[in-house]
């Protein structure tokens, strides 16, 4: 799992979330992600540690997931510290036949050009209300309204718009 979601979920208060919808009730987080979870949780109150979490693991890259990486990184550039955890999560996903959490569209990209598969945070949301909230609006209303005081970015400005976007957007059927 990257940053964004890890980070924005926990400030919006529905870390619980990320431990409901995860295979085996657990995300893996690379070293890279761990560094910037570390950095936001300085900066923002809400953003549990890692290891003070039962449903988020720590790892760290192999040696072939490493070479996965720099490449990544090469080809999303950036400062010398940019994309490093999306590079990472890629890198993991693709050596260890695993779902990488990406909210970055070029990210997003470097995914598909390696065939790892990926989902978004808004795929979260559409999860959790189809199999969380078993279809009920208030609670998806409310999980994207607490996600947006968190100055997460979103293609909507409303948790009430979520719904058309999904729609549009596939997410939902």
């Amino acid at each position: 799992m990257d940053t964004s979601t890890y980070i924005h979920l926990c400030r919006a208060g529905h870390a619980s979330i990320i431990q409901n919808l995860a295979p085996h009730g657990v995300v893996l987080i690379p070293a890279e992600v761990n560094t910037e979870i570390e950095n936001a949780r300085d900066r923002h109150r809400g953003i549990p540690a890692v290891s003070t979490v039962n449903w988020a693991a720590h790892i760290v890259m192999t040696d072939d997931e490493e070479w996965i990486a720099m490449r990544v990184k090469a080809a999303l550039g950036g400062g010398r510290v940019q994309h490093l955890g999306e590079s990472a999560v890629i890198a993991c996903a693709s050596h260890r036949n695993l779902i990488a959490v990406l909210d970055d569209r070029a990210a997003v990209a470097q995914a598909d050009r390696l065939q790892v598969a990926s989902i978004d945070t808004m795929w979260i949301v559409a999860e959790a209300y189809k199999s969380l909230f078993n279809r009920d609006r208030n609670p998806t209303v409310a999980l994207v309204n607490d996600l947006l005081t968190t100055d997460m970015y979103l293609p909507f400005d409303d948790g009430d718009s979520f719904f058309a976007w999904a729609w549009e957007a596939g997410v939902l059927p």
